[in-house]
Formats: C-alpha cells, structure tokens, sequence
C-alpha cells in the first residue's frame, strides 16, 4: 500500500458523492493509515469538483493591485517555510500546503525571516492598497511575531491584528484572501495562493 493508492481510493469515493470525512475515516481505516498520513489524506485530496470551483477563485498576482489583502498569516508563512526548505504539498486543487500546521505552537525561527522577506517581495510587486496580517492569538508566540511584522519596512500601508476568531474574520472581512485553509477557501469568493508563486519562479 502507498499514500498514493489511498488517495486515489479517496478521491474516487469523493466524485461520488460520499462525505469526505466518512470517506477518510474508511480508507485510513483499511490501509491502518497513521495520524499523520490521514492528515496528509485531508489536506491533499479533494474530488474534481471541488478542486475545479477552487481554481475559479484564484487570483493572479496582478489581479491584487489596488485591492485590500488579507492575509491568514500562520497559514501563509509555514507553506513559505515550507517551500523555501523544498518539500511543500502540491495538492488536487492546485493549492500549496505544508504538511504539518500549527496546532497552537509556533517559534520565530530563521526560517520566519526568510519568509517573511518573500512576502515583503510579494507585497512590492504586487502593489495592493493594504495588507492586513490576521494573526490567531491563542497560538504561542502570537505577539512576539506581530512585533516582528511590524518592524518590517512594507512597501504599502499594513495592519497586524491578533485575533482569536481569524477564520470567521477571513470569511468575512471585504478583501482578497491569501490562505491555503480548505474551509475558508470554500466560502470566500476569491484568494490569492502566495507560496504557489515562489514555488514556480514566479
């Protein structure tokens, strides 16, 4: 058995109709897949249908001129970190994930720097009217990073918000909405995937 053969079985169920996380819990279940593989099961696969809708949604860059950007900033720097170290998740609907997430610990390391010099990049030429960090305070180490945002030089004017509902504030704040989170990426009209673009040379 590979990871491979239960994703094809999952998104096989998935195009028929059957509910993701009944789908998941019966695969993992056959093939004795650990905690970590389901997780990589959830966050890779989805049915054609979905993945379709999904890219309708993506921005170009250059669609951000102008615009307000929101930007899930846990979600966005640890696929960064990910792409920079070179072994991010290219998953079914062309979105960039890493495979871990935060799960209420995150430490400012070197790889943050690195990060975040990449978004200042995208930022730059990008040019959106604003970019708001939304910032989820409940995880370790919250204001420590929102302090660091801050002393950044940002070619645009910026807000970094510590906040403990961002998903709710993400669904539903007026602006482009940069994150990789499946269950925001469902309800909002549209998003930008910024790890995408460095990891195609963009």
């Amino acid at each position: 058995m590979s990871l491979h053969d239960a994703r094809e079985e999952l998104r096989y169920l998935l195009n028929r109709g059957y509910r993701k996380k009944a789908a998941v819990e019966f695969i993992s279940n056959h093939y004795e897949l650990t905690r970590d593989e389901r997780n990589l099961l959830v966050r890779t696969t989805f049915s054609d249908e979905e993945g379709a809708e999904r890219r309708t949604k993506a921005l170009s860059p250059n669609a951000l001129s102008g615009r307000r950007l929101l930007v899930d900033t846990y979600n966005v720097l640890i696929t960064l970190e990910v792409v920079l170290e070179g072994d991010p998740l290219v998953c079914d609907d062309d979105v960039i994930r890493d495979d871990a997430g935060v799960f209420g610990a995150y430490e400012v390391s070197e790889s943050t720097y690195a990060a975040l010099e990449k978004l200042v990049e995208f930022v730059r030429r990008t040019s959106p009217a604003k970019v708001v960090f939304l910032i989820d305070k409940d995880v370790s180490h919250s204001g420590e990073l929102a302090s660091l945002i801050r002393s950044y030089e940002w070619p645009v004017d910026t807000d970094t918000v510590l906040s403990s509902s961002v998903d709710h504030d993400l669904k539903h704040t007026e602006g482009v909405v940069a994150t990789g989170d499946s269950a925001i990426l469902r309800v909002v009209d549209e998003y930008v995937d910024i790890p995408k673009y460095f990891l195609f040379s963009w």
